[in-house]
């Protein structure tokens, strides 16, 4: 055999030798391509672009990019750094046999070029297949219209293959620089190292306690939906550390603990299994963490983007009780406001039968509040405060309840201002003043105002909704439009006035309401004066785009969590089964009977694999508060839907994480029991 073919024939022998570690690196390498390669297809999708909505499925194809490459990196690094340390002994042999550092070195860039060169092309193959599969169901969970034809992303092939390329250049850079700086006798002897039992370090167990309250505490607190977005990344990143710091450090404190407990640590199930996790917990830990976290992440990830999905009919009947709403800027359009309503009537009646109409002027200004008085003015010491008034005949038709008020009377609704008292001031000063403005009393005192009652129903009118925004909302309802007028002279150059029309129009479908929108919107676009319109079925058009590609994005993400999550898995269980083989080979010489050690085998994968689900259910459960703020932003005030969807994607990662661990266990077995050297 020429000198030239033997280090790529002997490198494919020890990539086929090896298939236990490198397949399912090869299968997870390849399924992260074709998921790369995908949503670069997806964001660069020429015709997409001309799809009214898509611009939300690719920018957030955009994030998911940026998102796979970084768990491709992880998964490429973890799983080649655990294939290179069980074949150490390998390597070693190879210098012992007389192959120089070099030699070894040029096996290794053959086994990378192969291993790219499989993952590469399997996964561009994979990805191309599936991309049209993809782009249709992406399509169905916006409700676009398909597209049909099918087309390969030039774009999308190159940059796949530049960027898992460069990551199996990282590998192999990685790689000889161990080999290079490694000895052959520490090769060769490399997994008859042992541990020393590690020292509990109570500091680092008091600093994960810490972070892990800490960052449960933020979610119980903060109430403020913008707030728990602000805060999701701060609680997160202390859940994540506290983690890690229980799992290392806390993980070895209580299982000294069931060592001290006698009669729980001398049994012979328990025994071993307590021993051997207590002298490995170092690198056990941290892998226990990274199942946690990323068991955490599926759960979030899937359980919201579902639940933003599922009720998103719910929101749009929140955010838009009406089909159509034509809106009359008093302030910049000409018109009267009864004309006005009489020629979006006659042309609505021309262009669909009506089954509801209502009208009314809404009024709104920009202010401070602070102790009892309304500012026009927004002093730094005020709280930015969205007021809206309407009428009481207004308010009548809109709630169908007639009230009387006195003009210093007002029916009031508070959001973010705390306990409102029941009266308070309106004025166009606080406590600052214009130094070229010369105050008059009425700037100062302004109006006094006496709330008659609070409004608790709900007003389902057209109103800016800025529950959980940075503002705060007063809504007023006031005796007539000529106080309307009065409060609003108080600063005109802040105040808007808006006469409104709202109706619902006759449709066996969405479609269908929606072409006759568009026909009553085409009757009015000739109008003197202009006029602005907002449409339910109009707007759920971009609210199916943008929440199918959360939920598109969700479950694929999910998918890569998932997959990275039963790859760390099955490569710690393969680990663990090498490492503990011998040592249950001696417990059987010793006297152990075979289902003795079946039972401490059991005992011990119980405990390694179900420690992070339970850890990661109780992190869902902590946060639950803070994600269903959260999820307020969206408009889904829902919790009983949130908390639906997700004790049924626990149940769902529950029955899939049982079925990875009786494959994992089943291998684990195997090994413990007796199998081959690799």
């Amino acid at each position: 055999m020429r000198r030239s073919g033997f280090f790529p024939r002997l490198a494919l022998v020890n990539l086929a030798r090896n298939g236990r570690y490198y397949g399912p690196y090869l299968l997870s390498c390849g399924g992260v391509a074709a998921m790369y390669y995908i949503l670069r297809f997806l964001s660069g999708h020429e015709t997409l672009k001309t799809v009214r909505g898509a611009m939300y499925l690719q920018a957030l194809s955009d994030v998911g990019c940026v998102v796979v490459a970084l768990f491709a990196a992880v998964i490429l690094l973890y799983a080649n750094s655990f294939v290179m340390k069980r074949r150490q002994r390998e390597l070693g042999l190879y210098n012992i046999l007389g192959l120089e550092k070099r030699h070894i070195a040029l096996v290794m860039c053959w086994e990378t070029a192969l291993c790219a060169a499989a993952v590469i092309a399997g996964g561009l193959l994979a990805g191309v297949l599936l991309s049209k599969l993809m782009l249709l169901v992406v399509l169905r969970m916006s409700r676009l219209p398909v597209l049909f034809g099918f087309s390969v992303s030039l774009p999308g092939l190159c940059q796949t293959a530049v960027l898992f390329t460069a990551l199996m250049a990282l590998t192999l850079v990685r790689n000889l620089f161990q080999l290079y700086r490694s000895r052959p006798v520490e090769l060769l002897h490399s997994e008859h190292a042992g541990e020393r039992e590690p020292r509990t370090k109570w500091l680092l167990v008091l600093a994960g306690l810490v972070t892990l309250l800490g960052g449960y505490g933020l979610s119980f607190t903060v109430k403020d939906p913008v707030e728990a977005m602000v805060f999701f990344i701060l609680a997160a990143a202390l859940v994540m550390i506290g983690t890690y710091c229980l799992f290392t450090a806390g993980s070895i404190a209580a299982l000294k603990r069931l060592r001290a407990n006698k009669s729980f640590y001398y049994q012979t199930r328990h025994f071993t299994a307590v021993s051997g996790l207590l002298y490995r917990m170092k690198q056990n830990a941290v892998g226990l963490a990274n199942i946690c976290i990323l068991s955490t992440m599926v759960l979030v990830t899937v359980s919201t983007t579902i639940c933003l999905y599922i009720g998103l009919d719910r929101a749009l009947d929140e955010m838009f009780p009406y089909d159509i709403e034509f809106v009359q800027d008093l302030d910049r359009q000409s018109g009267d406001s009864m004309a006005c309503l009489e020629e979006v009537r006659q042309a609505a009646s021309a262009a669909a039968e009506i089954t509801d109409l209502r009208y009314y002027n809404r009024y709104w200004v920009y202010c401070g509040w602070r102790n009892g008085v309304l500012s026009m003015n927004l002093s730094p010491n005020s709280r930015r405060t969205l007021v809206e008034i309407v009428t009481a005949e207004d308010y009548a038709r809109l709630t169908g309840r007639a009230v009387s008020l006195a003009p210093e009377e007002v029916l009031v609704h508070a959001v973010g201002l705390g306990d409102f008292p029941g009266d308070f001031r309106i004025a166009r000063f606080n406590d600052e003043y214009s130094d070229d403005f010369v105050e008059t009393p009425l700037d100062r005192e302004g109006y006094a105002l006496r709330v008659q009652d609070e409004i608790t129903e709900t007003i389902r009118h057209a109103a800016t909704n800025l529950l959980g925004s940075e503002e705060a909302e007063l809504f007023l309802v006031v005796d007539s439009r000529e106080t309307a007028e009065r409060l609003m002279a108080l600063d005109p150059d802040r105040s808007a006035r808006q006469f409104r029309i709202q109706m619902n129009l006759f449709g066996e479908d969405d479609a269908e309401k929606l072409a006759r929108t568009e026909d009553l919107v085409y009757r009015l676009s000739q109008r003197e004066g202009g006029i602005g319109w907002i449409s339910k079925q109009d707007q759920a058009v971009e609210y199916y785009a943008m929440y199918g590609g959360f939920l598109f994005l969700g479950v694929f993400l999910g998918i890569l969590f998932l997959m990275t999550t039963v790859l760390i898995i099955y490569y710690k269980q393969i680990s663990e089964g090498y490492e503990d083989r011998r040592r249950y080979q001696i417990c059987r010489q010793v006297g152990m009977t075979e289902g003795e050690v079946r039972a401490s085998i059991h005992s011990q994968i119980l405990l390694v694999f179900f420690l992070p689900l339970g850890t990661a259910a109780v992190h869902v459960a902590a946060a639950f508060p803070m994600l269903s703020r959260m999820l307020e932003l969206f408009n889904l005030y829902n919790v009983r839907l949130f908390a639906l969807c997700a004790v049924g994607t626990m149940l769902a990662f529950c029955a899939i994480y049982a079925l990875v661990y009786g494959l994992t266990a089943a291998a684990y077995d195997r090994i413990v029991g007796g199998g081959t050297e690799p």
